[in-house]
């Protein structure tokens, strides 16, 4: 059976059993992030692209909500197909997220975490942070842990990084696809690369550069390949087209391409008539 978790929001601002629409879908989608990249990890699966059906099986969450100040209830979604028992990777993903959850009030970072989930557990903890002063968080009904979300440090699931400074990359390319709901943008380069742009705060400011040119810089995120395939803690700005992309450009004359080609030029012998160059070329039998 599912372990159920629960989240007790105290003294938050709206009323009891109820949550503001913004807190909720942030506490969501970050929950989401976190079982995502908790299931890809158990079962082994690539980093990005959709999710395999075995990871989907580990990883999808039933969010609830309950009256006593505000409970957000979390757990493992049950599955028609699914056994009377919990596979091996089941529990071992209901143990490490409770882990992490625990983690983010004792503001230690588990050494199995990696950066790309180190990310989605910030944003957990700052959603909690903006959602209620308090939390109390349950595993099975039983109390695990209390703890003020203002004395949870953001810095612990900072991206890993000896020289200090954490890597930044620059994308530049047109904000094709925009979700504020969700907080989650992308943009779109000249040779069709998708970049997505999870939980960008000020996206109601950015959504006025839907369908321009951007540039964006943030902390990447790559699939196992090393491609870049999503972007964290994006700073988004308007900007201009990058001169040389790819894309369908127009009509170039044969003229024009043999002009820049490599090799002998047209148009004759510099320093040379045309009748001289002729005569130059029927004495070596040209």
């Amino acid at each position: 059976m599912a372990t159920q978790f629960e989240f007790r929001l105290i003294d938050a601002d709206a009323p009891e059993g109820e949550l503001e629409a913004d807190h909720l879908i942030a506490i969501v989608q970050s929950l989401k992030d976190v079982a995502t990249k908790l299931g890809r990890a158990e079962t082994e699966a690539d980093a990005v692209g959709r999710p395999p059906k075995r990871t989907q099986r580990v990883a999808r969450l039933t969010i609830g909500l309950a009256p006593g100040s505000t409970k957000v209830l979390v757990r493992r979604a049950d599955d028609e197909d699914s056994l009377d028992f919990d596979l091996e990777e089941e529990k071992t993903f209901d143990e490490k997220f409770q882990a992490v959850v625990e983690s983010i009030a004792l503001n230690e970072r588990p050494s199995w975490v990696t950066d790309t989930l180190a990310i989605a557990v910030g944003d957990l903890r700052g959603a909690l942070e903006k959602a209620a002063p308090k939390v109390e968080f349950k595993v099975s009904g039983q109390v695990t842990r209390s703890f003020k979300t203002a004395d949870t440090l953001r810095e612990t699931w900072k991206s890993a990084d000896t020289a200090g400074t954490p890597e930044a990359v620059t994308f530049v390319g047109r904000l094709r696809a925009v979700n504020l709901d969700t907080h989650r943008l992308q943009v779109t380069d000249d040779v069709g690369n998708k970049i997505a742009l999870p939980n960008v705060t000020d996206d109601t400011e950015v959504g006025r550069l839907l369908g321009g040119y951007v540039s964006v810089v943030g902390a990447p995120e790559r699939d196992a390949k090393g491609r870049l395939a999503l972007i964290h803690d994006a700073v988004i700005e308007a900007a201009a087209p990058v001169p040389g992309t790819a894309g369908v450009r127009g009509v170039v004359p044969v003229d024009q391409i043999l002009a820049s080609a490599p090799g002998p030029k047209l148009g004759g012998i510099p320093g040379l008539t045309d009748e001289e160059a002729a005569s130059f070329f029927e004495a070596i039998g040209r």
